[in-house]
């Protein structure tokens, strides 16, 4: 997959970043819209929740064996097929989406797509930078999933203005037409590659899609079950029964959809914990701020989701830096110094009340921004500099099934421990609306320092510098 000249190398990358993009822009803007369209359909909040769960539910399941058939079958076709199938949805769907079922279902669809495209990003960039370039790559293509997902509600918040609810899924489109035609142009045409061994372990996929897919329902919807309900335990009983299941069948499989070997490397393991724990906090964050910003400091839509663009900006610019410094000194060092930015700025964030200013808001976002910019990188330059060439597309595909799965499951946390700790201050008759909401906010940023020191720790038992000679001999 090694790019063929320095130019070609950049275009790769760029077709990457803009998959990166597409897929994180088109799961948060839809959240904007999601309040209108219960009222255009007549449903409730959590019926009309099912068009975010369902894009992120699918691609927790199957982005294993996305990342396995690119493995098998070539990188350059299913990210063709990936643009092609997301574009093509992207179109049809306000054009057929005249009910809510449809709708949930084209969202499913697109949720394959994100599949298709995330599944192999970063075993795309792995493979086409060397070592000396690879973190600095990583950390920028990987800053593109943040930047989607926090410009998502600011660029959805101005189409809704202006146009409406369909719109939001055109947006997609030109980007997909530009993605199939760099990758058709640039990707080298690897169908022909070196065969890899074994086929697609479907029975592994099922018992991890159990496993997961039961856990995220369980937890997005615990709120509103209540966590000793029947339907709650019985998704915890179900997905730790099914993980045991796929663990125990993997480590005899023959050709296994994850290959468990690998977490056996202390670097990947700790890495790829890391990752999910990182992108937890980073998900309440974005999650959270928007409420303080519109319910408590009563900013409107549009001037709240510009507000929050200083966060994707600092990770735009922290990005290759904390790429450089892993592919230098290692991944700890950036790593440790862009967690401990995040815990400071989470620290002042579950402080802010009613007087707080626009200006201590935005500073806090560009500081929890740039940390998230120095670890990200660094963690998934970590991870790839101990994968075997062969496993780069599994690889890729275990890197972003934590990320969506840590995504995911820190919108549930937050939702959980915002909802019961708002009522056990709304218990309270000297505080009022407001009051109750501020100190479970702070409760919830509080828990999301937690998640983070947890990060923290593990990173810290990192080793120190990669070999370049190691990671050369690897990937390059």
């Amino acid at each position: 997959m090694a790019a063929k000249n320095k130019k070609s190398k950049w275009f790769i990358f760029g077709v990457t970043s803009m998959a990166n993009y597409v897929i994180a822009f088109s799961g948060n803007s839809m959240n904007i819209a999601l309040p209108l369209l219960a009222v255009n359909f007549g449903v409730s909040q959590s019926v009309i929740s099912w068009l975010s769960l369902i894009y992120n539910l699918l691609p927790c399941c199957t982005l294993l064996i996305f990342g396995r058939l690119g493995d098998i079958y070539g990188y350059k076709r299913q990210f063709m097929v990936g643009f092609v199938f997301f574009g093509v949805v992207s179109i049809l769907t306000p054009f057929f989406a005249t009910n809510l079922a449809f709708l949930i279902f084209c969202r499913a669809l697109q949720g394959m797509s994100y599949s298709m495209l995330i599944s192999i990003t970063q075993a795309i960039v792995s493979l086409t930078f060397d070592s000396t370039e690879r973190g600095m790559a990583l950390g920028i293509n990987s800053a593109f999933v943040s930047v989607g997902s926090a410009s998502g509600p600011t660029i959805g918040g101005f189409l809704l203005k202006y146009f409406d609810w369909r719109a939001i899924f055109l947006f997609n489109v030109p980007f997909c037409v530009v993605g199939f035609i760099v990758a058709m142009l640039v990707l080298e045409d690897d169908k022909h590659k070196e065969a890899v061994r074994g086929g697609v372990d479907w029975c592994g996929a099922l018992f991890f899609a159990v496993f997961i897919g039961t856990l995220i329902l369980g937890l997005n919807f615990s709120g509103e079950w209540g966590m000793l309900s029947a339907r709650f335990l019985g998704c915890i009983a179900v997905s730790a029964l099914a993980i045991a299941f796929f663990i125990r069948y993997e480590a005899s499989a023959a050709s296994p959809i994850m290959r468990l070997d690998l977490f056996k490397n202390r670097t990947f393991s700790l890495s790829n914990t890391t990752c999910a724990c990182n992108y937890m906090t980073q998900q309440m964050i974005i999650f959270m701020t928007p409420f303080f910003l519109i319910d408590i400091l009563s900013m409107g839509p549009d001037r709240a989701g510009l507000v929050m663009l200083a966060y994707p900006s600092a990770i735009i610019l922290s990005s290759p830096l904390g790429g450089r410094m892993a592919d230098k000194y290692g991944a700890r060092p950036p790593a440790i110094m862009g967690l401990l930015m995040i815990i400071a700025g989470s620290a002042v964030l579950s402080a802010l009340k009613e007087s707080s200013s626009t200006l201590m808001v935005t500073a806090m976002l560009l500081l929890v921004g740039i940390g998230n910019g120095y670890s990200v990188s660094a963690v998934n330059t970590s991870i790839f500099s101990t994968v075997p060439r062969d496993q780069s597309g599994v690889a890729s595909g275990i890197v972003a099934t934590m990320r969506t799965v840590g995504q995911t499951i820190g919108i549930s946390c937050a939702t959980v421990v915002l909802a019961l700790r708002q009522t056990v201050y709304s218990a309270n008759p000297l505080l009022d609306f407001n009051g109750a909401y501020l100190k479970a906010q702070r409760d919830t940023f509080f828990f999301g320092i937690f998640i983070t020191t947890v990060a923290l720790i593990l990173v810290y038992k990192l080793p120190g510098a990669p070999s370049q000679k190691n990671s050369k001999g690897r990937a390059d």
